[in-house]
């Protein structure tokens, strides 16, 4: 048992992502019940099944044959009533009652009826649901959002849902108004009253609740404020208003620039203007640099000089200075010639243009020409004190009454003491200093972006490199260095196409960064290159990056389990924009779906300043989590910590996190394939611990183990030990098994019957079995005396009395005395079937087909292409004109008049002709009209059909529909499911109302004998018809039921470590989760028990 100091300091150190379970399932005598952490039993074993405690901590059960739901203290919150139960969110649950399926909350109130085909959810607080194949929302209380009439619906981050409709998107919100009808190819919500939308290549926007739309037409569109957008096409630009919802523009301005939110500045013919979110051309375009100055004013350079205008265009302040700096305050600094000024914020001169250099502080400010200092007090609105305003000024506290707004707001490209500038003839950005105008850095750039809390611009020059990812290639536009915004210098080579300023906004002292020739570096704080040539370098997590100096970075569609990240999400995240030179089929896919890989790379770790503290060595590193790293060395894994120790040796096959446990307990994973048996209701018949396994014959059952074959029997008791080379099944109380080079024969016991004589030999029937000796073969009785001499070269198994040989190359057949009952003819007989029937084959240049007796006598009456295997006695068979059948008497009873037919069942076959296909009875009448495109077998009375080439439906035996072609990807109908494949190639299973009877699933398999195989996360399980995990995801392979049992195959098996490498549990188990209050949930075929931290059993392992 359990300490319940253990137990709350375990608890301590584990974070549930969901809840904390307080009682765990768990089996006795094949009955479920439930105990609690101490291991004691809390519910006696009462349920025929119970699931896990998953989502939201509930567990569906299963109780005289009816399906309910457990709450997270093991209280039935959902009584077991229903055929079948879902749960879909905290609040609801999807019930089956009476063959429908309907959703209900916890209380039982009824969210949404019956009649439904399938339901997803979307978020806790809304559900999609489908009616006829279309698809509508309802949200949790029940309110329908949206009537069913959409192919898809997906809900968005932003506040909308986006809707399909034969493959376009559309957009309603969550009240359910539609801003886009489904008529694009592209829907994108940019905010929540902002949306942009393709249709053909070209974009439109809508605003305002999409009431105000754009249509479609342009080629690319930019954000370039909060209130206004920059669309193009044809080499035109064109500026929308965001605040007015309107085009403000036709295409008469070659350019726009952001200015600040309420005005954009426009180029045309190489000169700026300003433009307001109304449309109003506010400066016309005849300026060489526009900034903002003050209230309603601007700075303006016209032909070289500069001056102030209003908004008005009005001139405040002439065209008669060198250089306007910015406000400072209430004042500005002018230059003319070489003498400086300064002006105040309403354009009027308070300092005359005539000192060398002048120095504003608060209110005071000093002019000095040469040594001598002039001092001029101003007030807080820029204007000159005379002595007496001056002395009162500095008696009398200083408030904000009578102070005029200057409106002033200061330009994202002014710094300190420098301001980055656009040169519209130059088409470029510089940088000019404030204090003289003087040009600091020559406009050069393509590009700039003021980090002011970092101290730094990010400046860009159009300059095109190309990177190949596996056969791809990547186009990057610009390379970027970094400007000081102190000094107004480069303090980085602009020879960047990235630099991951996110890490200097994280308080690292390093950032990464990416060279234009694709490698790997680290920048500091003051734009210093610290590391370089890295193939690749990983994100900081726990003080430590994972690095590779060796080796190149690539792309592959196939390998994931290496891969870096998603390479769409690298390339996305760099400050150059790229681009895919070639668009194959093959490219397409590779930009939607390859991961980011490092070929040929040794790694490491280093610290945030760049030391190397892990040095490369391994062959595959993860980042670290919790102070440990994962690392693969040489294709096994292990651990190591900050210090670099080896925490857990690279032993095993697989190390991970294990689960819901915080990162805080590690899985060890040990390859070790083994097979197994097991039933129908999941009970394991022959344990994990065989290398291979055959199939039951006469209650006997083939494995290998260490390389050597026995028997067990049917309750997995190995009753004939492993020692045998090779075996094969029994038949007659009798097995061949090959002991060295020589095959004998033993009985069930292992006693040896048949001493080992023979080279080979086969099974025997009507008690007779083949046997080569000589290079001939012949027959021996079970007593091992030769019973027909060897004289033939292959030999067949005896089947009623009958065996197939053959002599000169040719097939016959003989009795049990050796004596020919017809001489070999043939080219091949197959063997006889259920009817005492064989097929023939005969002919030389032409090869045809018949059906003899065991007399050896043709029994069909024409030559045949084709001959199918025999259904319900019939067999379908190919003419030159076409498909019939001929019955078990080898007769053709349905004439050849069909282009494809398939097998009986059901007492129907579906045929085809003239590209439609339906079903005929055994006398051949059309009992379902030809009227469809695909034509599945019937089974249990019912069959799925299609209407074109995506769209099926389930008929009943006489031909009405149970459910309506509507249905993508309908694969097949067995024992009252269907399983469906979707779009995304995930399978579930459907109802004969159509309804989604489950979730969904990697990999899914037809029902049989009431059970259904599924893959989740890549491993196999096994689900009833109730939905409930008969064998949790856990098998590497199930193979297909066959009489009731199926093969199972594990590749290795599960232990657990804690962080300091120190083993909880060796790895032993196929099965281990966490289940919550620090205790473990292993698995052992179909035992299932818990042990806690220390690795001591709170339940031991029961069936």
């Amino acid at each position: 048992m359990r300490t319940g100091t253990l137990v709350a300091f375990f608890l301590g150190i584990f974070v549930q992502p969901f809840f904390a379970q307080q009682i765990f399932p768990i089996k006795m005598n094949k009955k479920w019940g439930l105990m609690d952490a101490e291991g004691q039993i809390v519910q006696n074993p009462i349920y025929d099944a119970v699931g896990e405690f998953k989502a939201y901590g509930y567990a569906v059960m299963q109780r005289n044959g009816g399906v309910g739901l457990l709450g997270k203290s093991g209280q039935e919150i959902v009584e077991p009533r229903y055929q079948d139960l879902k749960v879909l969110t905290p609040q609801l649950v999807s019930v089956l009652e009476d063959d429908r399926w309907k959703v209900i909350d916890l209380r039982g109130r009824e969210i949404l009826s019956s009649g439904y085909e399938r339901v997803e959810v979307l978020s806790d607080h809304y559900l999609a649901f489908a009616r006829n194949g279309r698809w509508g929302i309802v949200n949790w209380k029940g309110q329908v959002i949206s009537e069913p009439e959409f192919d898809r619906i997906e809900l968005l981050p932003e506040p909308f849902f986006r809707t399909y409709y034969d493959n376009y998107a559309g957009l309603i919100d969550l009240e359910g108004r539609e801003w886009l009808a489904p008529a694009y190819d592209e829907v994108r919500v940019a905010s929540p009253d902002l949306v942009f939308f393709k249709s053909q290549n070209r974009w439109g926007l809508a605003t305002g609740g999409g009431r105000y739309v754009v249509p479609v037409g342009y080629e690319h569109y930019d954000l370039i404020s909060n209130n206004f957008v920059r669309l193009s096409r044809g080499g035109k630009s064109y500026l929308y208003s965001l605040e007015k919802s309107r085009l403000l523009t036709n295409g008469e301005y070659d350019q726009y620039y952001a200015f600040s939110d309420e005005f954009v500045m426009v180029k045309r013919d190489r000169l700026l203007g300003l433009m307001d979110t109304n449309g109003k051309l506010v400066l016309v375009p005849k300026y060489d640099e526009i900034q903002p100055f003050g209230r309603d004013q601007f700075r303006v350079n016209f032909r070289g000089r500069w001056g102030i205008v209003d908004r008005r265009d009005e001139l405040a302040i002439p065209f008669a200075y060198n250089y306007i700096a910015p406000l400072k305050g209430s004042v500005a600094i002018v230059i003319r010639g070489r003498k400086l000024g300064v002006i105040n914020q309403f354009g009027e001169v308070i300092v005359p243009v005539e000192y060398k250099r002048i120095v504003p502080e608060n209110q005071l400010i000093k002019a000095y020409q040469g040594e001598a200092l002039t001092a001029y007090h101003i007030d807080q609105n820029g204007r000159l004190l005379d002595e007496q305003n001056f002395q009162r000024h500095f008696t009398i506290a200083i408030g904000k009454d009578g102070q005029e707004d200057s409106g002033f707001f200061e330009s994202q490209y002014q710094l300190e003491h420098f301001e980055w500038f656009y040169s519209p003839s130059a088409d470029k950005w510089g940088l000019r200093r404030l204090d003289d105008g003087s040009i600091q850095l020559e406009p050069t750039f393509d590009e700039v972006e003021v980090l002011k809390d970092l101290g730094f611009t990010v400046v860009g020059i159009a300059k095109p490199g190309i990177v190949d990812f596996e056969r791809t290639s990547y186009r990057f536009e610009l390379v970027y260095g970094l400007v000081n915004n102190e000094v107004g210098l480069p303090v980085t080579e602009i020879d960047l196409w990235d630099i991951r300023l996110s890490d200097f906004d994280e308080g690292l002292p390093l950032a990464r960064c990416v060279f234009s020739n694709g490698r790997h570096g680290l920048i500091n704080r003051i734009g210093k290159i610290v590391r370089r040539d890295f193939a690749y370098i990983g994100r900081y997590s726990d003080g430590l990056a994972r690095v590779s100096m060796r080796g190149r970075l690539s792309g592959t569609i196939g390998e994931k389990s290496r891969g870096l990240e998603r390479l769409g999400n690298y390339l996305a995240s760099h400050l150059s924009s790229n681009y895919m030179l070639d668009y194959t089929q093959y490219d397409r896919q590779f930009e939607q779906e390859a991961m980011l890989i490092c070929e040929d790379c040794q790694w490491g770790y280093v610290d945030t300043l760049g030391q190397m503290i892990i040095d490369p060595q391994f062959s595959f590193a993860r980042d670290f989590v919790n102070e440990v790293g994962i690392v693969e060395c040489q294709g096994k894994w292990g651990m190591v910590g900050k210090k670099a120790e080896l925490l857990i040796p690279c032993h095993y096959d697989q190390v991970d996190f294990l689960e819901n446990t915080d990162n805080r307990i590690i899985r060890i994973y040990k390859q070790d394939e083994k097979y197994g048996l097991i039933d129908t209701l999941g009970q394991m018949t022959v344990s994990l611990q065989y290398d291979e396994i055959g199939s039951f014959s006469e209650g006997r059952l083939a494995v290998r183990r260490n390389g050597m074959w026995g028997f067990v029997d049917r309750h997995g008791l190995e009753v004939i030990p492993c020692r045998f080379r090779a075996v094969s099944n029994f038949s007659e109380g009798l097995a061949a098994v090959k002991i060295g080079r020589s095959w004998g024969f033993i009985d069930k016991q292992g006693n040896v019957e048949i001493d080992f004589n023979f080279i080979r030999v086969g099974d025997f029937r009507d008690g007779l079995a083949w046997f080569f000796e000589g290079g001939a073969y012949g027959y021996i009785d079970q007593t091992g005396v030769v019973a027909i001499d060897p004289v033939f070269e292959k030999a067949h198994d005896f089947e009623a009395g009958v065996a197939r040989v053959v002599q000169g190359q040719e097939f016959g057949l003989i009795d049990a005395s050796g004596k020919y009952i017809m001489r070999p003819k043939y080219t091949a007989i197959e063997p006889f079937n259920q009817h005492g029937l064989a097929k023939v084959c005969y002919g030389n240049d032409r090869i045809r087909y018949g059906l003899i007796d065991k007399r050896g006598e043709l029994v069909t009456t024409q030559s045949y292409r084709e001959i199918h295997d025999f259904f319900e006695g019939m067999a379908a068979v190919k003419l030159k004109d076409g498909y019939g059948y001929v019955n078990s008497e080898g007769r053709l009873v349905i004439q050849p008049i069909y282009s494809k037919a398939s097998a009986f069942s059901d007492g129907r076959a579906a045929v085809q002709k003239d590209g439609l296909c339906g079903y005929i009875n055994k006398d051949g009448e059309e009992l379902v009209q030809l009227a469809f495109s695909k034509c599945l077998d019937f089974e249990d009375g019912k069959a799925v059909v299609y209407k074109g080439t995506r769209k099926a439906g389930l008929i009943d035996s006489l031909g009405r529909y149970l459910i309506e072609p509507s249905i993508d990807r309908l694969y097949d109908f067995r024992e009252g499911r269907g399983l469906v494949r979707d779009a995304n190639y995930r399978f579930y299973y459907i109802t004969e109302q159509a309804s989604l009877y489950d979730g969904y699933y990697e990999k899914a398999r037809l029902f049989q004998h009431g059970v259904a195989v599924v893959q989740l996360d890549g491993r196999w399980g096994i689900i009833n018809q109730k939905g409930i995990e008969i064998i949790p995801p856990k098998y590497d392979k199930i193979e297909q039921f066959e009489n009731g049992y199926a093969k199972v195959r594990i590749k290795g098996f599960n232990g657990l470590s804690n962080l300091k490498g120190e083993m909880i549990v060796q790895p032993d188990y196929e099965y281990i989760s966490y289940a919550g209050e620090g205790l473990f949930r292993v698995e052992q075929g179909d035992k299932v028990g818990y042990f806690d931290m220390d690795g001591k059993w709170v339940w031991g392992l029961t069936e």
